[in-house]
């Protein structure tokens, strides 16, 4: 008797349940919060080591502020915006062909005391890779 025959379906269905459980636990690629009143803090799962870019920009003077690019398996950084003048700003990541923005309204009516709202505008993926930031 050939058992191989017999167990091959319950194993593909048995590997097809491990690979999705352990999908469902991985984390979101781009996480971002806000830990106090003038920062953000994001993070960013790359397990496919895809280029990951950052940019912050002032919406207002279209001055880019923040421009960088990674390519590692996890990234982490804290954005402080209490340096910077009142205004609207945007953060925007790109890892592989996912694309985030995030829009940014700055109140800066002292020095050092500034504080942000934050507002997701936009989470897709595009399905060619050719969409630019």
């Amino acid at each position: 008797m050939n058992f191989s025959a017999h167990f091959r379906p319950a194993f593909l269905v048995l590997t097809a349940v491990v690979s999705f459980a352990a999908q469902a636990q991985q984390p979101q690629p781009v996480q971002v919060t806000q830990p106090d009143a003038a920062s953000l803090r994001v993070r960013v799962y790359n397990a496919f080591s895809r280029p990951i870019s950052m940019r912050v920009e002032n919406l207002s003077t279209a001055t880019t502020i923040l421009n960088e690019t990674h390519r590692l398996p996890a990234y982490g950084t804290r954005l402080k915006f209490n340096t910077l003048p009142s205004g609207r700003y945007a953060l925007t990541l790109r890892v592989g062909p996912d694309r985030y923005r995030y829009t940014i309204q700055v109140e800066n009516k002292a020095p050092g005391a500034a504080t942000i709202a934050v507002r997701e505008t936009t989470t897709h993926r595009v399905e060619n890779g050719l969409a630019a930031l």
